[in-house]
């Protein structure tokens, strides 16, 4: 595994009022991981996209690399989190309106930033079946929202400094979040597989 390569950051305040006791905070945090793969996966050709995940499930195609990175959830993604539940927005973190941005500015994350700053950036639509909760996939935790995107051989091949979780519909463009990476410099030989999710608890 590899190592946590930035930090995570918040803050929490909580007025105590006399007679009641908060046994324990709730925290809201994410994770990026990405999979490199020594494989050249041409998503323009049908069957090769299904074909590299038949070899990773199956076992036969395993990652030779895998990384994970702490992330920062954006102030214009946690509004519209509450705008979503409030119903003042319509604009979904969908499988037809999200997708997994990479870029090449390695510049920290801070909340106030609103997307991928990089002069090169690549955005992939989701894998089949995501973006997933518990819903979707039991072996979740109740509280996660997990998105995934592969990055096969004409994809983002630059150096992977940044990473967001992107509602791209024209209406929105809104991220959730975005993470400072330092995972590397992609090749067309290789398929990397970017991997993000938030857990509440």
């Amino acid at each position: 595994m590899g190592q946590i390569n930035d930090k995570g950051r918040g803050k929490e305040g909580f007025g105590i009022v006399s007679g009641l006791e908060f046994m324990e905070p709730g925290r809201m945090f994410g994770i990026w991981q990405v999979e490199k793969f020594d494989a050249k996966v041409d998503k323009n050709i049908p069957g090769q996209l299904e074909e590299f995940w038949r070899e990773v499930r199956s076992g036969r195609l395993k990652p030779h690399e895998i990384l994970h990175t702490a992330n920062v959830l954006l102030q214009t993604g946690m509004l519209e989190m509450w705008d979503l539940i409030k119903g003042t927005s319509t604009y979904h973190f969908n499988a037809t309106d999200t997708k997994i941005g990479i870029g090449n500015d390695a510049t920290g994350a801070d909340p106030a930033q609103t997307d991928l700053i990089g002069a090169s950036k690549t955005y992939i639509a989701m894998e089949s079946g995501w973006p997933k909760t518990r819903t979707d996939d039991g072996a979740l935790g109740w509280g996660v929202f997990q998105t995934k995107s592969t990055f096969g051989t004409g994809d983002a091949n630059y150096a992977w400094n940044e990473a967001v979780v992107k509602n791209t519909n024209a209406s929105s463009l809104k991220c959730l979040c975005r993470a400072a990476t330092g995972w590397g410099t992609k090749t067309s030989a290789a398929t990397w597989v970017a991997t993000h999710t938030i857990t509440l608890s």
